[in-house]
């Protein structure tokens, strides 16, 4: 039978060589560096000092532009209605209308009186 991933002796196997292997080292490093990155340490302590001493006067003047880009609103985009498939703007770029005009023919037939 196939074994599936969740099984419980694959899961075993799996957390023995997280422990016992030579992949639990880089597994422990992979894990603080992620963790580290999470809590906001992944940033040395020598590049915070630089921005902080070279850009003092700078970032006041980043701070207004990016207030005022922050005021205008954004632009809405509609949730509801139908929206471009591939296929139309495909057409689209052909030159043709967005949708292909019904034909007499390839629609159902009348009844005969």
């Amino acid at each position: 039978m196939a074994k599936s991933i969740r099984a419980k002796n694959k899961m075993a196997s799996r957390a023995r060589k997280r422990l016992q292997s030579h992949y639990a080292v880089s597994d422990a490093a992979r894990t603080q560096r992620l963790s580290d990155k999470l809590l906001g340490k992944d940033k040395k302590d020598g590049e915070e000092e630089m921005n902080v001493e070279g850009e003092g006067e700078r970032e006041g003047e980043e701070n207004k532009e990016v207030d005022e880009e922050m005021k205008e609103e954004p632009k809405k985009v509609s949730t509801s209605g139908r929206r471009g498939s591939r296929r139309e703007q495909w057409r689209l770029s052909k030159g043709m209308s967005a949708k292909p005009k019904k034909s007499r023919m390839g629609c159902k037939p009348t009844r005969r009186r």
